[in-house]
């Protein structure tokens, strides 16, 4: 099963990759924009909303790098149900932000929480150790951090999504949560195997409908120390992805057949 993908571009990232090409994909572009790269004022957030807005959406995108993860913040806006968001990231995403209306990659799981009122939990899974002691105290109840120390005593992953996942979930995949030798990003990277990723998609759709994926962590070509093996290491690692997105979903409309 093929689904509709969408890429957003905002560096150029994808013009460099395949996986999609016999996939049915479609381009939102906004290599035009200025001031959206890491940091978003409310100005770029309205011309990036406004684009949305005109584009049919699709269950799965690929926002890019890291930079335009708060790209996430936008998708999630569109659910009007109690949700999970299930974060696979190396960071938390939940610093406080510089100024008061200036979104970055860097705090836009905070601003979700405080903006929207469908997201009632957030699972952050990969995540450096010493980032989980920075989570402010005040969302403590409503965010479990699961660290690079749990990963590595191999948790059972079923038990886990049963005992703290309770809604359907939205999925927000940054390739630096997966370890160097796999993909390599603009970021300090985790341990996450793109094979244990897909042990833990897989035990996450089993008892959880899955409302959304969203892709990011590219490393964009405009910087110098990308290097063919790094492109297709990215290359690679999204269409395992797409094919472990789509594959899951084949077999959950089968066992609901």
């Amino acid at each position: 099963m093929h689904e509709r993908i969408t890429l957003f571009n905002f560096d150029n990232a994808y013009t460099y990759q395949d996986f999609y090409k016999n996939e049915i994909y479609e381009w939102l572009n906004f290599t035009d924009l200025e001031g959206v790269n890491g940091y978003c004022d409310e100005e770029g957030l309205k011309a990036i909303r406004e684009r949305l807005v005109h584009h049919e959406r699709t269950r799965i995108n690929y926002i890019d790098s890291g930079n335009y993860h708060y790209i996430t913040y936008l998708l999630m806006a569109y659910i009007k149900e109690p949700f999970t968001l299930v974060l696979f990231d190396h960071h938390t995403d939940m610093q406080p932000s510089l100024f008061e209306n200036l979104m970055s990659c860097g705090c836009w799981v905070k601003r979700a929480l405080d903006d929207n009122p469908f997201l009632r939990e957030v699972i952050i899974i990969g995540v450096a150790d010493q980032l989980i002691e920075e989570i402010p105290e005040a969302y403590r109840e409503k965010v479990v951090a699961y660290g690079e120390k749990m990963l590595k005593g191999h948790p059972n992953w079923e038990v886990f999504a049963q005992k703290y996942i309770h809604y359907n979930v939205y999925v927000s995949v940054d390739k630096d949560v997966i370890d160097q030798k796999e993909v390599c990003t603009n970021w300090d990277q985790g341990i996450l195997t793109l094979q244990e990723l897909g042990e833990i998609y897989e035990c996450i759709v089993k008892n959880h409908k899955i409302l959304g994926v969203d892709i990011c962590g590219e490393y964009a070509p405009n910087v110098a120390q990308i290097t063919k093996t790094a492109q297709l290491l990215n290359n690679a690692a999204n269409g395992q992805i797409l094919e472990l997105i789509e594959e899951v979903a084949v077999a959950e409309e089968e066992r609901n057949v």
